[in-house]
């Protein structure tokens, strides 16, 4: 029974069941194949089938372009050799040929290239989404496997267009807890997935870009000072992933003005005498003697 083509579009053609699910439909459609596989060759030249001749499909390697998915393709259609006489080996088909027309292996030759053709032609001219833009390479074989199979192997590159859609999975943060947080300094917001819980109208700090071995609250370096001033959900074109909200020492300032003032080096007459007092805290006063 005829299966149905599928065109490619509407389908995410770049899943590789999709890949092998097509090849096997137009295998199977094919009126001079009668049986359809896919899998490891060694398989192939182990069994045997009902009836002949054979299709096999196997995915060499796939490589990942920046819109496209590359899959290397081995495709093979073989053929059973029968001699002449019928007296070959029933389990290997094995025979001396003495001469050219003993056997029908140059029939075999002639079909499975035609079949092969037939398969790779449609796949570059009668599907949308599917491009073979190389050479398709076929190398005949007659002593290859152990059950008598003769036919051909072809090898190509099928590229498929592959949108990576970042949204098809929330891998960042599947709680969602997306943040929109303003620059204390530019005004420009940002989407944020935070390393902790925040609450809209919180002023925090923290450091950008965060250094390998983890913030250094220690020392005054690349501190800046961000307003929530909204939450987003369901989204994964983050401008920041597990920012951290920095304790230096509040987790919440106020205001944008009193987090610059701990978090920017200030001359000495502005600057905190301490770093644990709070709002209330007096300024450093320069000294005489």
């Amino acid at each position: 029974m005829s299966q149905q083509i599928i065109h490619n579009t509407g389908n995410n053609y770049t899943l590789y069941y999709n890949v092998i699910n097509y090849f096997k439909t137009i295998m199977s459609n094919h009126p001079s194949i009668e049986v359809a596989t896919t899998g490891d060759l060694w398989d192939i030249g182990e069994r045997q089938f009902p009836a002949y001749p054979i299709a096999n499909i196997q995915i060499l390697e796939t490589d990942f372009g920046t819109s496209v998915t590359n899959y290397r393709c081995q495709l093979i259609v073989a053929d059973k050799v029968k001699n002449r006489n019928n007296e070959s080996d029933d389990r290997t088909n094995e025979q001396l040929v003495a001469y050219f027309g003993v056997d029908d292996k140059v029939d075999s030759f002639a079909n499975t290239l035609a079949i092969l053709n037939d398969l790779t032609s449609y796949t570059q001219r009668g599907v949308q989404g599917f491009e073979i833009n190389d050479d398709v390479v076929c190398t005949p074989f007659a002593d290859r496997f152990d059950n008598g199979l003769a036919g051909w192997s072809a090898e190509f590159t099928l590229t498929t267009h592959n949108d990576k859609n970042r949204c098809l999975f929330f891998l960042v943060n599947p709680s969602g807890s997306g943040y929109i947080i303003q620059n204390c300094e530019t005004q420009e917001k940002y989407k944020a997935v935070l390393a902790e819980p925040g609450s809209i109208g919180q002023v925090f700090a923290t450091l950008s870009p965060v250094p390998p071995n983890g913030p250094n609250i220690n020392t005054y370096y690349n501190f800046i000072c961000y307003t929530i001033v909204g939450t987003f959900s369901g989204e994964d074109d983050y401008n920041f992933v597990n920012l951290p909200i920095l304790k230096i020492p509040y987790a919440d300032f106020g205001n944008c003005e009193y987090c610059k003032l701990w978090t920017t080096p200030q001359i000495w007459g502005t600057t905190p005498q301490n770093w644990s007092s709070g709002s209330a805290v007096a300024y450093r006063q320069w000294q005489y003697d």
